[in-house]
């Protein structure tokens, strides 16, 4: 049939020996296993893997440090390092950029995935699509597929031991993606596959509004309570098949647009120590969208948990944002809007968000 797709969802376990299940899950994808990650979610995790497949046959081929960007030439070098090619399947352990990176190299080799997340900063563990950088940090592309982990290990006593900053930024951009999806998708014949997507966005919102102040909280205590793994399921799961239902025009749009201008600053750095960034864009979305007990309900939100909420947070100048205002009007996401967005739309919903915050 022309025209036809499959649709394949990622299994999940959640708890604080999510590993146990390795044991369980893994072994009927093949005999060996190699370990892509960052320096520190391979120290946390290592122990864990190997006692979990002890007695089942799995071997390991190697701990492989994804270092660097997840760029093509990084996912180009490991993939011929001797232990990927000599491996059944990769497990990816780590941030987003770590498990974009592993995810790339399963996909381009046609490897199984399976995927560790050590922080809840990003919908990376779930998702198919994978950021891709430049060499220097900048952003490059999204590299879109159809194939998602076959199954997401979250181990709630290492993400709370994770800093916070990483939850409040996982936090700002899966509520950006609600918001998206239900502005974008406004007065559309939507088919079943976007349909289900932006229907399931709305847990991208009501869980954290009900659990995040309580799971910042207890994530700044190294605490995994119910309200912490309620955050993290949002952040990393929920989000994460957004992504995979939902056509990436209806949630990638100009919060996204805005978080990605920003970080490409010169004051990126800075900007990321803030966490969270698309939060100041998904603000601006609500008040140009005219959602006003909308925008106060995240307003509020945002300054409970710690979520920027002026230019100064951004570390951005005046003559920065400008251009970061000039790049979103003209970036092809933002064109699924049921309205065009221009700069002076934005300039007068940043002056809007900066007098509203001084009163």
């Amino acid at each position: 049939m022309e025209g036809r797709y499959t649709m394949t969802f990622p299994d999940y376990t959640v708890g604080v020996e999510a590993y146990e299940k390795i044991r369980e899950v893994c072994p009927r994808y093949g005999k060996t296993v190699v370990v892509i990650g960052g320096r520190r979610g391979i120290e946390a995790a290592q122990e864990k893997m190997t006692k979990a497949v002890e007695g089942v046959g799995l071997e390991f081929t190697g701990f492989l440090l994804a270092g660097g960007e997840s760029s093509y030439e990084n996912i180009a070098k490991i993939s011929r390092d001797r232990a990927v090619e000599e491996a059944d399947m990769v497990f990816a352990v780590g941030g987003g950029k770590v498990i974009d990176t592993a995810k790339q190299v399963a996909h381009t080799l046609r490897k199984p995935l399976f995927t560790f997340p050590t922080v809840a900063g990003s919908c990376a563990g779930t998702a198919s699509i994978a950021t891709i950088y430049h060499q220097d940090g900048t952003f490059q592309e999204y590299a879109y597929s159809d194939v998602p982990p076959i199954h997401v290990f979250l181990c709630t006593r290492m993400l709370a031991q994770a800093p916070v900053e990483f939850l409040l930024r996982g936090i700002g951009d899966t509520m950006a993606k609600y918001y998206e999806a239900q502005i974008a998708s406004r007065g559309k014949k939507l088919c079943h596959r976007d349909g289900l997507g932006i229907a399931l966005s709305r847990m991208c919102s009501e869980p954290l509004y009900a659990y995040g102040v309580q799971a910042v909280e207890d994530n700044r205590n190294h605490v995994a309570s119910e309200a912490f793994e309620e955050a993290v399921l949002a952040v990393v799961m929920t989000s994460g098949m957004v992504s995979n239902l939902a056509a990436p025009k209806y949630n990638g749009h100009m919060a996204h647009t805005l978080f990605t201008e920003l970080n490409n600053l010169s004051a990126g750095e800075q900007c990321q120590q803030h966490s969270g960034l698309v939060a100041y864009g998904t603000l601006l979305l609500l008040l140009c969208d005219g959602q006003k007990e909308e925008f106060k309900r995240y307003y509020e939100f945002c300054r409970k948990i710690g979520l920027p909420t002026t230019r100064k947070e951004t570390g951005a100048s005046e003559n920065e944002i400008h251009r970061v205002f000039q790049a979103t009007e003209k970036h092809q996401d933002v064109r699924i809007m049921p309205y065009k967005i221009t700069q002076d739309m934005l300039h007068k919903a940043a002056d809007e968000l900066e007098a509203y915050v001084k009163k």
